[in-house]
């Protein structure tokens, strides 16, 4: 499970997740989300227009196949980041214990 301190001073702004099997299972990473300034001209006078910034999560799993592209999710805080992403690697090793043991299935005597 994942534990994290409390503490105003600390941000987290990138973690990988690994699943019990070893597999990356997925990326979480701080992301900003606009900020900056304009100048714009409104009756012959400049004027300096700060836009506003926000920040969120992202979660990008990482699919088993290079084939199917990787899902990326947005979340609002690092502690659903973490849920989110420890759920999936969960749900990756189960479904590689299935093909593990369809692929046991289909061996042939020979």
């Amino acid at each position: 499970m994942v534990t994290r301190k409390k503490s105003e001073d600390v941000t987290i702004l990138t973690a990988q997740v690994m699943s019990e099997k070893g597999t990356t299972a997925a990326f979480i990473e701080l992301v900003q989300i606009g900020g900056g300034s304009q100048t714009v001209t409104v009756d012959g006078v400049p004027e300096e227009r700060v836009h506003p910034t926000s920040s969120i999560y992202h979660v990008r799993c990482i699919s088993p196949d290079r084939m199917v592209p990787d899902q990326l999710i947005s979340v609002d805080s690092y502690e659903e980041a973490c849920e989110l992403a420890v759920k999936y690697a969960q749900k990756m090793d189960e479904h590689a214990d299935r093909v593990a043991s369809l692929a046991d299935d289909l061996k042939i005597d020979g």
